[in-house]
């Protein structure tokens, strides 16, 4: 207190998780810029020349630790989006929200990593279709990574705009915004993905609506 007023809060207090968290995805994108080449182009290429993912050579499939440098930085997104969430649930800076929403969405990350391969493999026997699952995998492997670069973006921006803890509900609605964009995007790519390999679309929309839309729209309002 100074005077009887409240003194302001600094965002790199509020914000100092988060950047933490950043900072660790920045790590790993490193590590996967520098080791997994072949991983690195099959990411960016899924974002926006999806095309050269179809038309790609045998030889130029990740290797082992690329998958699962991705498959970290897919799970730390979950985790940066869930202590983005916890922020926005605190009282004071003092109650741990944003570590209890880091550590659920560490937890929600991995249930969802897993619950998709068992979903895979419960469709591919279904199907018959195990190349396209993989293709599945990846298109969603390779978007996650975007969407934890995304949310490092918005959290450096959020830090430049900051304008007062009291008003977190706005940055939580950019978050929102920015997840459902990107969203919208991987459920392209999906579909474009079922249509190169000339799949029946049902199957695709069975997908899409199981295991897609209808977690994002609970996990939607459960958090909003």
């Amino acid at each position: 207190m100074f005077e009887g007023q409240p003194l302001p809060i600094a965002p790199l207090h509020v914000y100092e998780l988060p950047l933490w968290l950043s900072l660790i995805g920045l790590c790993a994108t490193a590590v996967l810029r520098l080791q997994f080449e072949r991983e690195w182009a099959l990411t960016m290429w899924s974002a926006y020349q999806i095309k050269r993912v179809w038309q790609r050579l045998a030889d130029e499939s990740a290797r082992t630790g690329g998958t699962l440098t991705s498959h970290a930085l897919g799970v730390l997104s979950w985790a940066l989006l869930g202590c983005l969430w916890g922020i926005t649930q605190s009282q004071s800076l003092e109650d741990g929200m944003a570590w209890r929403g880091a550590q659920w969405g560490l937890g929600l990350g991995f249930i969802t990593l897993l619950g998709r391969q068992l979903a895979g493999w419960v469709g591919a026997w279904v199907t018959l279709e195990w190349e396209a699952v993989q293709r599945g995998y990846e298109v969603d492997r390779h978007m996650r990574n975007w969407l934890l670069w995304l949310l490092i973006a918005l959290v450096c921006w959020e830090l430049s705009q900051f304008s007062g803890f009291e008003h977190r509900e706005n940055m939580w609605g950019h978050v929102t915004g920015l997840w459902w964009l990107w969203l919208a995007l991987k459920w392209v790519r999906q579909i474009q993905s079922l249509l190169q390999k000339r799949l029946q679309i049902g199957w695709g929309i069975v997908y899409i609506c199981t295991l897609e839309i209808g977690p994002s729209l609970l996990l939607y309002e459960y958090l909003g």
